[in-house]
């Protein structure tokens, strides 16, 4: 128990709870693990964590502490918000729900001789640094090796600045600032301007499907323009494996894009979409990719797993704002619009300023906290200027290239340089927000192994491989019909047709498209991209059966497959009808994480012909 207000003797007490899970063998450490959001649980990515230490398990204990508000600590519980199912994530409603858990939050405790604490400004960053430097004092684990992702970086960033003693390392997953927070988070557009470019080029089939139209920030342009226009509505496939009627706007555009930086099933899919819309008409894979992105936006973790309103008591307090924290609402309000005002129109091109920061206030809550309780005093989470931490203590900083959510670009590579000269900031090509979570690769996680069991070597250590991390599997397009569809590449021995060789693509794509939709599926059941139903069933191998699935309007694929998801390999036994003609029975076989050079191939029957070929890994 602590503290909820460590300025007063009167204050009444919180809960702070925490995981530990012992080494198997001798221990010669312990591994603290601090979560993101802000509003998640440590000890709720307990998994995550332990395949990350990988073999260190055997000999580091892993300690994961719930910061104030989350997981088995005392919860901050705002139900309005925790209940919430619109996906309106922003303007006048839902900052009316924010301001409401501030208030709440402000008539929950009492101090010792009855007045109520203000304590909508009391989970804060600082105090929750104080509160793991007590469990850890309590614990007497010595120094330890402190992780945080995220916002759980930016709290480590807090941390080490103020109880450097307590540490023996730290690495910084997808990290960004404390110090010179910038509240327009500008460098996320800067970001993904190159990123979605970045993306389909690194892979040979969309680089090549996507010449003639323009970069791909042009082709997001042409359909922001599109869609200012007319919004698309249309029936797709809910998360669930429901069928639902959804309307995509220049608005979901907007938190499409900033999802990539943490879903790299919008840099897979999003080009190929935007280009069937534009050049045929086609919605249907656009509506598709809406559905599931936000989707997972929308799908209100409870508690204990994540605490909506714990988010907003930390992004309200410690984050720098386009306005007063100390000003009253209606001033606040006013600071608002006049930075709008003053900010070029440009800014997040092709969308205007409304559209942008009227996206998702969980991805950034810019107006969100406009009358979130004025604080009766800010604690900052640094009080130091750099270096924040002394020389003798490593600092291990990852990033993605790919992550425009806390880019690299004035993110973590002014971190590295706030952290001070023993940090060393590793850019991994090819990978999101949160980097040793990302199953595209195993390089972080080897170079965040070697660097704690070797901390001192940080400067020597060798991460060559993160220029090496595989691309995204970016869709190259999504024909309409089966005879648009880029055949596969004959192999020796080959006598079926290109229709056959065709449908071999139809129908590594249709299971290709399942194992990207997987992750982020609420249910066991999903549908096809134009019809057919899919099934999954988990064990040692992910069985994916599809029934009469249509990835183009003339041709079903069904069959079996099976993802080996320790191995990356999957096993395809499918059969593609074809409207007319005899069906085209095939065995494939390929790594879903497979670089440019490494295909899939395949065997099969047409008729009675026979069919050899390779292709691109979907």
């Amino acid at each position: 128990m602590v503290p909820l207000d460590y300025s007063s003797a009167a204050s009444p007490l919180i809960r702070i709870g925490f995981r530990w899970v012992p080494a198997s063998g001798p221990a010669t450490g312990t591994v603290l693990a601090v979560e993101g959001g802000p509003g998640y649980a440590s000890s709720g990515s307990q998994s995550l964590y332990l395949a990350m230490l990988g073999h260190l398990t055997r000999t580091l204990s892993l300690l994961m502490v719930d910061l104030r508000g989350t997981g088995s600590s005392t919860p901050v519980n705002c139900p309005g918000l925790e209940n919430y199912a619109s996906q309106d994530q922003a303007g006048g409603r839902f900052t009316r729900l924010v301001a409401e858990c501030g208030e709440r939050l402000n008539h929950t405790w009492r101090y010792r001789g009855g007045g109520w604490v203000h304590a909508s400004d009391l989970f804060n960053t600082a105090y929750s640094a104080r509160d793991v430097s007590g469990v850890l004092t309590d614990l007497r684990l010595g120094r330890v090796d402190l992780y945080g992702d995220s916002y759980g970086s930016w709290f480590a960033q807090a941390f080490a600045s103020s109880y450097p003693g307590q540490l023996r390392s730290v690495t910084l997953d997808s990290t960004y600032q404390v110090l010179d927070l910038d509240p327009w988070y500008a460098t996320t557009v800067v970001t993904a301007r190159r990123a979605f470019g970045d993306a389909c080029e690194r892979w040979p089939g969309c680089a090549s499907a996507a010449r003639g139209s323009g970069s791909a920030w042009a082709t997001i342009a042409a359909l922001a323009r599109r869609l200012d226009r007319a919004a698309v509505t249309g029936t797709t496939t809910m998360p669930d494996g429901t069928a639902a009627r959804l309307t995509v706007t220049t608005e979901t555009l907007v938190n499409l894009v900033n999802n990539a930086g943490f879903d790299p099933v919008v840099y897979r899919d999003l080009d190929a979409a935007a280009r069937a819309l534009l050049r045929s008409g086609d919605a249907a894979p656009l509506l598709r990719l809406a559905a599931l992105s936000l989707g997972y936006d929308d799908s209100n973790y409870p508690l204990p797993e994540f605490s909506d309103g714990l988010y907003f008591a930390v992004s309200c307090t410690d984050y720098v704002q386009l306005f007063s924290r100390t000003a009253p609402p209606a001033v606040r309000l006013r600071q608002y619009r006049e930075a709008l005002r003053r900010e070029p129109a440009r800014t997040f091109a092709p969308f205007t300023l409304a559209q942008w920061t009227g996206m998702d206030q969980y991805t950034e809550a810019y107006s969100a906290c406009l009358d979130w309780p004025a604080p009766a005093r800010l604690i900052p989470p640094i009080t130091r200027r750099p270096p924040l931490v002394p020389g003798r203590l490593p600092v291990l900083i990852l990033s993605g290239d790919l992550d425009s959510l806390t880019p690299r670009l004035h993110g973590a590579a002014l971190v590295a340089r706030q952290m001070g000269p023993s940090a060393r900031l590793v850019v991994l090509a090819n990978l999101t927000h949160v980097t040793l979570q990302d199953a595209n690769d195993s390089c972080a996680a080897s170079i965040y192994q070697r660097f704690v069991l070797h901390p001192s070597g940080l400067a020597r250590e060798n991460v060559s491989c993160a220029a090496r991390v595989t691309p995204v599997h970016a869709v190259p397009s999504y024909p309409a019909r089966l005879a648009s569809a880029v055949p596969a590449a004959p192999r020796p021995g080959n006598t079926a047709d290109r229709a056959a060789l065709q449908a071999v693509t139809v129908a590594l794509a249709s299971v290709g498209d399942e194992i990207s939709r997987y992750p982020d599926l609420t249910g066991t059941t999903d549908l096809g991209l134009r019809g057919g139903r899919v099934t999954f069933a988990s064990g040692r191998r992910l069985e994916i059966t599809l029934r009469g699935v249509r990835w183009v309007t003339d041709a079903t694929v069904s069959g079996q497959a099976w993802w080996d998801q320790a191995s990356g390999q999957v096993t395809a036994r499918l059969a593609v009808q074809p409207r007319r003609g005899a069906a085209i029975r095939l065995t494939a076989r390929w790594l879903v994480f497979a670089s440019p050079a490494q295909r899939a191939m395949i065997t099969g029957t047409q008729g009675g012909r026979r069919l050899v070929a390779a292709a691109p890994a979907p």
